[in-house]
């Protein structure tokens, strides 16, 4: 894994899912809260994702594509 990875995993990952089951060890009605919220987060993640994430994925694709044609020209 590259460097960006793990500092996601420690950074954001792990305290999330940490914080989760302590969230859901306090919740009286069976994790049911800390349920909700893991339903949310994902939804955010995924309309992020899809309204940001691809376009910029889609241009840095084409960008790495049009530098290896110029690369291989090059040689």
């Amino acid at each position: 894994m590259i460097g960006t990875s793990w500092f996601f995993i420690l950074i954001f990952a792990i305290p999330l899912i940490v914080f989760l089951v302590w969230l859901m060890k306090q919740d009286k009605r069976r994790g049911a809260l800390g349920i909700i919220l893991v339903l949310l987060a994902a939804a955010v993640a995924m309309y992020v994702s899809t309204k940001y994430g691809s376009g910029l994925a889609a241009a840095n694709f084409e960008l790495r594509k049009k530098e290896a044609q110029e690369q291989q020209q090059g040689e």
